[in-house]
């Protein structure tokens, strides 16, 4: 940052407002990024940043805490519109099943969304990759915010797969408590429309993965094939042969080797990523719509992911298979003109 730009900052935050905002090119990514800030004048440990690149997917890529980043991701990734930092998961969360659906008796087809080559399955919804818009911050005395905004038209790269006219926007509010994301989807069609939500997020692990903890308050675990699709059954993680997918009394990810979708989450209560040697905790939180948690820990690397979903893996064609399924997945739906909203929270907790 330039002392032009920090000049610029302190203008917009005001002489009573702990809170700014920055929108400019960061050089490390060659893009727009807006930049949401809060200032603590007597702990700069508790200060926070939040970069959200609108061009690259409204990806949330920084949440700096202090000195400390808790999103990961890598620059060079990040400018391909690859899977990482913090992105955005809609209309259709995670896979689905030979890249084929059907709602309401009319059948879709997803195959001209190219994603992993290696993971036929993989969509990861039809945004994260796209350009968005953004509306100006709001700076308060309690609070920054700023709205993205991305239509689903006619005109849009993957419309004949979900030919579903409407707008998704996700309204970021930085506190001095962490940062709030609330996602409101419209349907702007005359037919019904489905869908699922996530954010994916991957968090650094310091200091070693043994002393990274993670603690995920849900009491089942869907299983799922090769192709890593649901098969409609449920373990509970508190069976004895199910211990291994336990997590709601928090454990090392250095014991972790999951890539696995959790149900039956606990209403509420937050799932824990502790920095144990960093006296610092990263809560997350989310409205009650959020019902299934994904958890991608794959040995040897410098991440993880806890992904609040709205919906299970593949829940477009999941809902179709009779009546356990269909609440198994969970796939929201929004009627002609209406809206419908949640939110997730990121609280960083200072022991």
């Amino acid at each position: 940052m330039t002392d032009q730009q920090r000049a610029s900052d302190t203008m917009k935050q005001g002489v009573k407002s702990p809170f700014g905002a920055r929108i400019g090119i960061d050089p490390e990514i060659n893009t727009t990024v807006i930049s949401l800030l809060y200032t603590d004048k007597d702990d700069a440990t508790h200060s926070m940043e939040v970069g959200i690149a609108p061009q690259l997917g409204s990806n949330l890529f920084r949440f700096r805490v202090g000195a400390l980043d808790l999103i990961y991701y890598e620059s060079e990734l990040l400018k391909q519109k690859q899977f990482i930092g913090n992105f955005v998961l809609w209309p259709l969360p995670n896979r689905v099943r030979d890249k084929r659906y059907s709602y309401q008796g009319k059948n879709y087809s997803l195959q001209d969304v190219k994603r992993v080559e290696t993971d036929k399955a993989l969509v990861h919804g039809l945004v994260l990759d796209q350009v968005w818009q953004y509306e100006q911050p709001i700076i308060k005395g309690d609070s920054v915010s700023v709205t993205t905004y991305i239509e689903q038209t006619p005109e849009s790269p993957h419309f004949a797969a979900y030919p579903f006219r409407s707008r998704l926007s996700l309204t970021y509010i930085l506190t001095h408590q962490g940062i709030d994301i609330t996602y409101k989807v419209e349907n702007k069609d005359t037919h019904d429309l489905p869908f699922g939500f996530a954010l994916h997020p991957y968090f650094p692990v310091f200091d070693g993965a043994q002393e990274t903890y993670v603690t995920l308050p849900a009491d089942a675990v869907m299983e799922a094939d090769d192709a890593l699709l649901p098969t409609g059954r449920i373990f509970e993680v508190g069976k004895l042969m199910y211990a291994m997918y336990d997590l709601r009394q928090g454990r090392p990810v250095s014991c972790l080797n999951l890539d696995h979708v959790y149900t039956q989450a606990h209403p509420g209560e937050a799932a824990i990523i502790d920095y144990k040697k960093r006296g610092l905790q990263l809560r997350i939180t989310a409205s009650d719509d959020f019902t299934h948690i994904v958890i991608y820990a794959p040995p040897g690397t410098s991440y993880l992911c806890v992904e609040h979903q709205t919906c299970s893996t593949d829940a477009i064609n999941l809902h179709n298979q009779g009546e356990r399924e269909h609440q198994m997945a969970h796939l929201l739906e929004v009627a002609p003109g209406q809206s419908y909203s949640g939110t997730l929270h990121y609280t960083p907790i200072f022991n």
